[in-house]
């Protein structure tokens, strides 16, 4: 017999066994009462527990019932007036966008040059922004920066899948006074056919248009950024490259330069050197068979892209001047081309813009990158092209014509032309890449960098960070998202301010150039992580120290700290 109870070896009399068993049964009843509210609590529907606290929050002011901006008229005078944009006209949109100009200026001083670039005009009301001036460019070539404007960085955005335009939150207007400018002539809505053989007629044509805007809205002496993407690497360069040489701030004041995921070098060092070093990162995402896999590692090998990606990207300074890629015209080393292939048949809806989207398609107003069904071209509407002084035009977001380098744009790369010299000019440039980029890859930007020789130093003498340090303030509304998310709770708000914050990615900066990747963005920053792309623009603007700063936006206002995540209410 055991010191403690032990209800089987030591049997008690009939009658109290039968007291204490019914004791026993109560007590369990009890138990499993007890036991089966708690299972109900802890299986209760996240939905219906969402229901108990979703009126107390406070949600957020959608656009349409958000206050309209007023036609402020800041650059309204008799000679821009014919360019004053409706703020209320714009169709499909149900609030005032504010004051903007838009219209077409020649690229001469010959004011009836049939040969002409249209711009679209936002100022800001940010007073820091009262001398400068920001251009945003989208590349292609031959591809509309309303790419920009619609659906990254502009007041207002109509992004892929979603209903209608929005105020965007993060338009970098915010922060400067923002053009957006179709070139070089044939794109978008420019008209004219004069023949651009090469990036010299690029920066001439753009000058001669630049003149006669900064006349038209009395902007001389303004201080001038230039930003953009993809091909835009190869134009911007070339055209601050273009003004600063003339040593006239009256109208080219270029004080600094941004160009994203861009176009700075040969395909084998952008896209074939770095394709199966990130397909093989990403693999868990891409999802190629394993014997696709070896067959594609052994010929990246074979053809040489290996041995040239794994020493460039390692060696810090760079040992000495970096040849030309492996040949990707080789027989068997064309591999972008085949692994561009594969990842469609694996999934249909890969988006080399994005690696992370999957099928359906969906729905965009741009009609780019989506083969999504729905309407698909709102600036080829004949209303919209009346608001926005744009010429008659059978739009479509990329084209050109037939005058944009008919034989191929005959200027070399930037990086192996202007882009140094830039960089020494300015002591402010920044190079950004998104890392879901597959189409233009940090790695070969990485690359392109330790080859360029600037200030008398070829690349970078410091590896780029490891860890993660590009810090972006995070915002109230995360934590509204956060009450509602996952929960089906009806007529729960619609939430536009979406931008992630905290650690979003690396940045490293040497004598004037900053190397920067975002880990969660494609092609198009601005579209993808909206924050890092703004607080880019604070330090390009000299608004914050470095890209580690915290604290808020320089834009934020109320009762935000920048670095503490708002949490989840409870209640």
């Amino acid at each position: 017999m055991n010191g403690g109870f032990d209800f089987i070896s030591s049997p008690l009399p009939k009658s109290r066994n039968q007291s204490f068993c019914q004791a026993i049964m109560r007590a369990v009843n009890s138990l499993l009462l007890l036991l089966a509210a708690a299972l109900t609590v802890a299986v209760e529907s996240p939905h219906n527990k969402a229901a108990k606290y979703v009126k107390r929050s406070n949600p957020p002011v959608l656009t349409k019932d958000a206050p309209r901006k007023r036609d402020t008229s800041q650059f309204l005078t008799n000679t821009t007036s014919k360019f004053a944009v409706n703020g209320s006209a714009l169709p499909e949109f149900d609030f005032n966008i504010g004051e903007s100009y838009a219209g077409t200026l020649p690229i001469s001083a010959n004011s009836s040059d049939p040969n002409q670039l249209w711009f679209w005009f936002f100022p800001s009301s940010n007073p820091l922004a009262s001398k400068e001036i920001t251009i945003w460019l989208n590349g292609g070539p031959g591809c509309s920066s309303l790419d920009g404007l619609f659906q990254e960085n502009g007041p207002f955005i109509w992004q892929s899948g979603t209903y209608a335009p929005i105020s965007n939150p993060y338009s970098w207007t915010n922060l400067t006074n923002m053009i957006y400018i179709d070139q070089p002539v044939s794109t978008g809505f420019s008209p004219g056919n004069i023949l651009v053989n090469n990036e010299h007629d690029v920066a001439e044509q753009f000058k001669g248009f630049w003149k006669n805007f900064f006349d038209t809205f009395s902007l001389h002496g303004y201080k001038v950024y230039i930003t953009g993407e993809s091909y835009a690497g190869q134009y911007i360069p070339y055209i601050a490259s273009g003004m600063l040489d003339t040593n006239d701030t009256k109208y080219f004041n270029v004080k600094g330069v941004q160009i994203n995921d861009p176009s700075i070098n040969e395909d084998s060092t952008m896209i074939y050197a770095p394709v199966v070093p990130a397909l093989k990162y990403y693999q868990n995402v891409i999802g190629l068979n394993e014997t696709y896999m070896a067959g594609i590692e052994a010929r990246a090998q074979s053809c040489g892209f290996t041995a040239f990606h794994d020493k460039w990207t390692s060696e810090f300074p760079p040992s000495g001047p970096i040849p030309t890629g492996p040949d990707w015209t080789v027989t068997g080393c064309d591999l972008y081309d085949d692994i561009y292939n594969a990842a469609y048949y694996v999934n249909p809806c890969f988006n080399i813009y994005h690696l992370t989207d999957y099928c359906p398609f969906l729905w965009d107003e741009l009609g780019f990158p989506s083969l999504g069904a729905g309407p698909n071209n709102y600036f080829n509407r004949t209303d919209v092209q009346a608001v926005i002084h744009a010429p008659p035009t059978d739009y479509y977001v990329c084209g050109g014509g037939h005058n944009l380098f008919p034989h191929g744009d005959q200027s070399v790369p930037s990086a192996l032309g202007p882009l140094p010299s830039v960089i020494e000019r300015t002591n402010n440039t920044i190079i950004g890449h998104g890392l879901l980029d597959f189409l233009l890859f940090a790695n070969g930007s990485l690359i392109t960098i330790q080859n360029m020789t600037w200030h008398g130093l070829q690349g970078f003498q410091r590896a780029p960070s490891h860890s993660q340090n590009l810090y972006v303030p995070y915002h109230q509304t995360l934590g509204e998202i956060l009450d509602y998310v996952n929960d089906a709770v009806p007529d729960s708000p619609a939430f536009t301010d979406t931008a992630g914050a905290g650690y979003q990615g690396t940045w490293h900066t040497e004598r004037g150039l900053t190397f920067v990747t975002v880990n969660l963005a494609g092609h198009e920053i601005p579209q993808y992580v909206p924050g890092a792309a703004y607080r880019q623009l604070e330090f390009l603007l000299g608004r914050i120290p470095d890209l580690s700063t915290q604290g808020d936006y320089t834009t934020q206002t109320g009762n935000f700290t920048g670095t503490t995540p708002p949490l989840k209410k409870r209640w």
